[in-house]
């Protein structure tokens, strides 16, 4: 039995996907896994990922066209249809669309392949920071018309499961949130070895994105507000604000970039900071329900958070004393809370959130995931 996953990215950075499709084919829920993706002139067309999941990249003529709204509906036509060619060589018996601009490709594969529908919401997308105007009013006509087609469909958090039953009047969808594997607690030191920093200085982390929206200006601006180095920051990632970050560094002794690493070593290096920090802009509602996998990373790591007022991911640290919640986000109101953190015991905090993160591993994600699956094939009739 063939499962087939339609992404529209370059699946350079698919942590979620890999998790998933890895686990699938480990448990022989399915024989084989394919994954379509969009293809780059850097990137390979074909890559064996295993002995049992392959990887197709589907180049677009259109690629080289501008980016306005005309030639974007282009470049998907193209991409619709070259992806129905590559379905119908394979015919998978499940179909799994891992964007919603990607859910009426495979709704169709579902019509003219008998394929079972899997709808994997990596996020709430109807309701992202940004979307307004005609763009949103077509992702949600696309949404409402497709959900009742979708065999099942896979959400990221508690909340956003509830904004589906309600919104759409549709079963409650299984929550598979996007947590890291389970790894054995182990403190590193690469950061103070690498960037120099002392051994009594606490390591603040920001890790992800180096973009706006992210809090990363809020948190440099608190940083150079700072009078003293006892509390130092280190960005890690890529983004359009890296240069930004590297002048802040070289001006400032609190401030320190540290290029990313890959995902097989990313927590090799979270676990050489002291305190993570996620302080998304509640921009949207999506942001609000939001449930990231940094945050797992972090308390994985055994790190305590700091986390924006976010709905799911402020209950989840509070409730478990794992860190602290922001709610003032001016720069006095981040130092504030900082320092007030700091007064606090990390070291019962640094245990409760190493439990919370092995409490929700992948392992135990992935063990919902077959549930839910073994589900739909008993309603569905596969087998």
């Amino acid at each position: 039995m063939n499962n087939l996953h339609i992404n529209i990215n370059e699946f350079t950075n698919a942590s979620r996907v890999l998790k998933q499709v890895n686990s699938l084919v480990n448990s022989n829920t399915f024989n084989k896994v394919i994954i379509i993706a969009l293809g780059a002139d850097n990137l390979r067309d074909f890559e064996h990922i295993s002995d049992r999941v392959e990887l197709y990249r589907i180049n677009l003529w259109t690629r080289k066209l501008p980016k306005n709204l005309v030639c974007q509906i282009f470049k998907y036509i193209e991409f619709f249809f070259k992806a129905i060619v590559l379905i119908s060589k394979v015919k998978p018996a499940v179909v799994n669309a891992h964007a919603l601009s990607v859910l009426p490709i495979a709704s169709l594969s579902k019509l003219l392949f008998k394929s079972n529908l899997v709808y994997d919401a990596h996020e709430l997308e109807t309701e992202r920071n940004g979307s307004s105007g005609v763009r949103k009013k077509l992702n949600k006509f696309i949404e409402n018309k497709l959900i009742n087609y979708v065999d099942m469909t896979l959400v990221v958090s508690e909340s956003i499961a509830d904004w589906y039953k309600n919104e759409y009047k549709i079963q409650r969808p299984p929550v598979i949130m996007n947590a890291p594997k389970f790894r054995e607690l182990k403190v590193n030191n690469h950061f103070r070895e690498q960037l120099g920093i002392r051994a009594e200085q606490i390591i603040l982390l920001y890790q992800g994105g180096l973009s706006s929206g992210r809090g990363v200006n809020l948190i440099l601006d608190a940083f150079k507000a700072r009078s003293d180095d006892r509390l130092v920051v280190v960005f890690m990632g890529y983004g359009v604000l890296e240069q930004e970050i590297k002048i802040a560094a070289q001006q400032h002794n609190n401030i320190f970039f540290f290029p990313a690493v890959s995902p097989q070593v990313v927590l090799e290096y979270t676990a050489s900071a002291d305190v993570g920090i996620h302080i998304i802009q509640n921009t949207c509602l999506n942001h609000d329900f939001c449930m990231p996998n940094k945050l797992f990373e972090y308390a994985m790591a055994g790190l305590p958070v700091m986390v924006s007022n976010m709905k799911d991911m402020s209950e989840l640290v509070i409730k478990n004393n794992m860190g602290v919640a922001i709610n003032d986000f001016s720069v006095e109101g981040i130092n504030n809370t900082l320092d007030a953190f700091l007064r606090e015991d990390l070291s019962q905090m640094k245990q409760n959130a190493y439990r919370v993160a092995c409490e929700n591993a992948w392992e135990v994600q992935a063990k919902k995931m077959f549930k839910a699956y073994q589900a739909m094939f008993k309603e569905t009739g596969v087998k």
